[in-house]
């Protein structure tokens, strides 16, 4: 299936997310899929990995029980092929396929960019997909009624998805930022970056938590600094952003573009000048 969707960037986590040593999901044709399911984590934050590795491990399934994870910044994760049939929604899990949101919307709401990404992704599987005629949420299938989820209103969200497609492709709503992943050592971070100027910006305290850097910041100047090393930090939204390699260099590590997956790889080693 093709997943390339103007406007939204696209990662296929399929072949790395943690999967059972046995088990396997059951498989359907895509003629058999008749809705889209809606969901939240229930959690503040998140990533696919982390949602794999509790429903694997913690609730002994095959696998991820969502199709499409989609992050707060926008990024849209395809974590199961269509035609699997994973546990989201019980009964209908043969007929229905799961997209979830990250965040809490019992006291969180979904950002701008996940709605954006949600409606794109929908828009684009119902061309893929010509027998997804419904979108529902979660509490709306047989059985779930007193689930609290996906947290936020289905009838605004399809009257909102139905105003979007009605929309003008050039005048939808275009993100501001371009994101980019980002791994270490070959492991994908549950935080992303952003393209700005061409460059890929990355968020400070969160890569240098994991790489083990030390970050200060800096009040009088209103500088940010990683190892004591300054950098040409962007705020955004009260977080600090740098540029990918002053970033890497700061940390010690390597790093790598690469273009087709828009990922910035770093790795530890000797940082290449």
């Amino acid at each position: 299936m093709n997943m390339t969707i103007s406007g939204a960037r696209v990662m296929d986590v399929r072949a790395s997310l943690p999967r059972h040593k046995t088990l396997r999901y059951g498989r359907r044709k895509l003629t058999d899929i008749r809705s889209a399911a809606m969901h939240h984590s229930a959690t503040k934050s998140g990533s696919p990995e982390a949602f794999a590795r509790y429903h694997v491990g913690t609730n002994g399934w095959p696998g991820i029980a969502y199709h499409f994870v989609i992050q707060k910044d926008g990024v849209i994760y395809w974590c199961n092929d269509p035609e699997t049939i994973s546990y989201h929604v019980g009964n209908s899990n043969r007929h229905a396929l799961g997209i979830c949101l990250v965040g809490d919307f019992r006291t969180q709401k979904p950002t701008p960019a996940q709605l954006e990404a949600a409606n794109r992704l929908i828009q684009h599987l119902q061309v893929q997909i010509p027998t997804m005629k419904q979108v529902l949420g979660h509490q709306e299938y047989p059985g779930y009624a007193w689930k609290n989820c996906p947290a936020f209103p289905m009838g605004k969200f399809r009257s909102d998805y139905s105003q979007y497609l009605q929309k003008p492709v050039e005048k939808r709503d275009k993100p501001q930022q371009v994101p980019v992943a980002i791994s270490l050592n070959g492991s994908l971070l549950s935080v992303t970056g952003f393209l700005k100027d061409g460059v890929s910006m990355l968020p400070v305290r969160a890569v240098a938590n994991v790489a083990g850097g030390k970050v200060e910041w800096i009040a009088a100047t209103q500088d940010v600094r990683v190892n004591g090393k300054d950098l040409d930090e962007t705020i955004v939204s009260g977080s600090a952003y740098a540029p990918a390699r002053e970033l890497a260099t700061a940390l010690g590590l390597q790093v790598e573009w690469d273009q087709a997956s828009y990922t910035v790889k770093l790795s530890k080693g000797c940082v290449a000048t």
